[in-house]
This record gives structure tokens, C-alpha cells and sequence, in this order.
């Protein structure tokens, strides 16, 4: 026990050392090589041991100590808790102070889960994270009658992924969305380019280019007579039959089965020496080698002599050296900044308007799958080059596409009966 006599009889040491009060639990006073004599209260806080100053002996009593740390273990008993504290953090807060964060680390895209719950979930942010709950989910769905089941479905299930983090990091004590049922998605036809459908699009394609292959000899035409150095010619000079980055993305995506955010964001370092792509999901940051065919072998390579003239280079048949050292390494560039391309648009925006029929990229995309299972590829096979995380998702789209198979099994029916 620690009396004011033992405490003025505590000798200094070459280190410093502590001795406790047994009246007053983690009182103590600790002495160093200086001889300064101080009173510290020694507490857990947060599950770590520590040690809270008090007050130096020098000029105050034993009596007068134990009751600063009394008062100091009261304190600390009724002060809020972190999880207290956090539960009182707004949804608002916490994404934009912990989760947006972890994201913007941890993800490969995540701008497309922070639009979702700063865009989406907008009149849910000004809510606390502890009063979250089902209900609020549910009205929310209650004014969605637009939306398509499977926007829904990821739309909350961003929402759900934030709450599970909040939850694992101590913010909240459950996930409100636990019990949440996804909405059910109806099963529809996969919906991909018939064969003449792929021939029509790649002859608006065709015209396209003609047209501009027209407009670049005219342009040509028009510098020589002023006297002035004519840009490229593509025909004789580049021996391509396109002009730009259209054709060679649509045939890329039409033969991969690309997502266009992989495709457009392609770089020339990703086509291995053997014309092995490696993809990189937009969606999940995963990665898988799709195997060119020679179709599109020859378009990239075209793109590539047509992205060096552009740039300025005069040699373009040196195709083999670093293509860093000459243009952009991403495959797909404007062809006057030489800026990798974000979008294309208004270019395929007016192909589409002239086809009989809808089509956009995912129809190019899905159209690489049916070709897939139309002609017998394994299910998982397609699978893996159209970079679905799991195999249920392409049975679920793809598999109704093997008509051939499903009537050869019924007319097995047919066959038993007539024998």
C-alpha cells in the first residue's frame, strides 16, 4: 500500500519503475532516473492497457490522488464506447470517410459502387448507420418501378456490401440487409446477331469507311493542289481497308466477346508474341487469355500502322520493335490527340442508325458466346473467355441456345414410342 512516508522514501534507480496503490485499483506512482516522482492511473481503454498521467507528487497529497483517479475511472466507465460512437455515424459519413477509402484501395473500378450509394441511396445518407434497417431497403424498392430486377438487385447489393464492411469494422452490431431477398430476374432469351445480321453490320461498317476512304483522297487531292504535304493515303500507302478504331473494335469485340470497357482500355502489351490476349475484367479485376484469330490479328496490326502514321512516323513496317517507343500504348487512341479513347459514341451511334435492327456492344459481346455454344465449346469453357465469375450465369444465358440438342432428345422420345 502507498503511504505519503513510503512515497517520500522512494529512492531513484538507474530505470524507471512503478509502484502501485492497492486501495485505488491501477493507481500508482512511477519514479524516474531524474527523480521526478508522478502519479499515474494504469486502465484499459479499448481493450489496450494504458497509462493516464495524473499529477506529479511534488505539492499534492496521496489522499488528493486517489481521488483524481476515482474520478478518472468514473469518467472513463461512462464515456461512450467506439461502437457508441459509431453507431451514431451517418451513412453519409461513413462511406465517404471509411468506405469510399477501402474502394478507391481495394477495387480495381470502384466508381461504379461509390455511384451507386452517393447517387442511389442518396436520401438514405443523412441516415444513421445503427437505425438502418429493412424497411428503409423496401420503400426504397417501392419507388423503383423503372428499374430493371437486375439493376435492383445490384443497386442493394452495394448498398448490403457497405453495411457487411460497417459491420466487420465495428461500426454497426448486424447487417441490416442480411435477410434481403434479391428480386427475381426473370429468364429471357439471350439476345446476340444472327449470321446476316454480323453481314449487314460489317457492310454499314464497310460503307463507313469507303466513304471516309473518299473523303481523305478528295482532302488529299484539295493539299496537292495548294501545294501542300497530303496526310496519309489509306489505301495504297497503309493497305487498310478502314479508317479508324470503329471496325477494328467492333471486330475484336465480336470475336473475343470483350466487355467494351476491357476492349477500349486494351494496351498493346497485353497481346502476348503467340497473339494471346489477356483480358482484364471492368467488372471484377480478374484477368483471362483469349486466343486471337487471324481475322483479328489483321485488323490490330492495321490499327497499329494506322496509329503510327497518324502519330507522324513514316516507317511503318518496323512492327516488331517496342510499340511504346513510337505511339501510345494503348491500342485504341483518338487519332488526332493520340489520347487513349473513352468513348466512341457518336461513331457508333450513327453506324446503329443505319442498320435494320438494335444492336450495341453487349449484343457483339453475347454474339461471341452463342457462336460458342452453337458449335458444341464446353459450357465452362465459355465460361472462362467470357470471364464469368461463376458457370451458372452462362447456362443460365447461353444454354437455351443448343436447340439441336434439345430436339435430338426429344425425338429419342419419339423413336421409343414408335418402337
Amino acid at each position: 500500500m502507498l503511504t505519503e512516508a513510503r512515497i517520500k522514501k522512494l529512492t531513484i534507480k538507474p530505470k524507471r519503475y512503478r509502484v502501485y496503490d492497492d486501495r485505488v485499483t491501477g493507481l500508482q506512482v512511477i519514479v524516474r532516473p531524474t527523480g521526478r516522482k508522478t502519479f499515474y492511473l494504469q486502465t484499459r481503454i479499448g481493450g489496450k492497457l494504458t497509462d493516464i498521467k495524473l499529477v506529479d507528487v511534488e505539492g499534492v497529497s496521496l489522499r488528493d490522488a486517489r481521488n483524481l483517479a476515482s474520478e478518472k475511472l468514473i469518467e472513463l466507465r461512462n464515456r461512450p464506447t467506439a461502437k457508441d460512437l459509431s453507431g451514431s455515424k451517418t451513412l453519409g459519413r461513413f462511406i465517404e470517410e471509411q468506405y469510399k477509402p477501402y474502394l478507391e484501395t481495394a477495387h480495381a473500378n470502384p466508381k461504379a459502387s461509390i455511384w451507386i450509394l452517393e447517387t442511389c441511396f442518396i436520401n438514405l445518407l443523412p441516415t444513421k448507420m445503427k437505425d438502418l434497417s429493412l424497411s428503409h431497403i423496401q420503400q426504397w424498392r417501392n419507388k423503383q418501378s423503372k428499374l430493371a430486377p437486375a439493376t435492383i438487385n445490384r443497386r442493394v447489393g452495394a448498398l448490403r456490401a457497405a453495411c457487411e464492411k460497417a459491420r466487420l469494422w465495428g461500426f454497426i452490431d448486424q447487417n441490416p440487409l442480411t435477410d434481403w431477398q434479391k428480386v427475381r430476374v426473370p429468364k429471357e432469351p439471350v439476345d446476340f446477331l444472327s449470321e446476316p445480321q454480323i453481314a449487314e453490320l460489317l457492310e454499314v461498317l464497310g460503307k463507313r469507311d469507303a466513304v471516309k476512304l473518299e473523303q481523305r483522297a478528295s482532302f488529299n487531292h484539295w493539299r496537292l493542289a495548294r501545294g501542300k504535304e497530303p496526310y496519309p493515303d489509306y489505301g495504297d500507302y497503309l493497305e487498310l481497308t478502314f479508317t479508324d478504331y470503329l471496325t477494328p473494335l467492333v471486330r475484336l469485340i465480336l470475336n473475343t466477346g470483350l466487355r467494351f470497357g476491357e476492349a477500349i482500355g486494351l494496351k498493346w502489351t497485353d497481346i502476348s508474341d503467340d497473339d494471346v490476349l489477356t483480358a482484364r475484367s471492368s467488372k471484377t479485376g480478374n484477368f483471362r487469355y483469349i486466343p486471337l484469330i487471324s481475322e483479328t490479328q489483321g485488323c490490330l496490326t492495321g490499327l497499329k500502322r494506322l496509329n503510327k502514321a497518324n502519330a507522324g512516323f513514316t516507317d511503318l513496317n518496323s512492327l516488331n520493335e517496342n510499340s511504346t517507343s513510337y505511339i501510345s500504348n494503348n491500342i485504341f487512341v483518338n487519332p488526332e490527340t493520340g489520347q487513349p479513347l473513352k468513348s466512341v459514341k457518336t461513331a457508333w451511334n450513327g453506324v446503329r442508325s443505319e442498320l435494320s435492327f438494335n444492336c450495341d456492344f453487349r449484343m457483339l459481346r453475347r454474339t461471341f458466346g452463342s457462336r460458342l455454344i452453337t458449335q458444341g465449346v464446353p459450357v465452362y469453357h465459355v465460361s472462362q473467355l467470357l470471364g464469368h465469375t461463376n458457370v451458372e450465369t452462362t447456362q443460365r444465358w447461353y444454354l437455351s441456345l443448343k436447340l439441336d440438342a434439345y430436339k435430338e432428345a426429344v425425338r429419342s422420345i419419339d423413336d421409343f414410342l414408335k418402337d
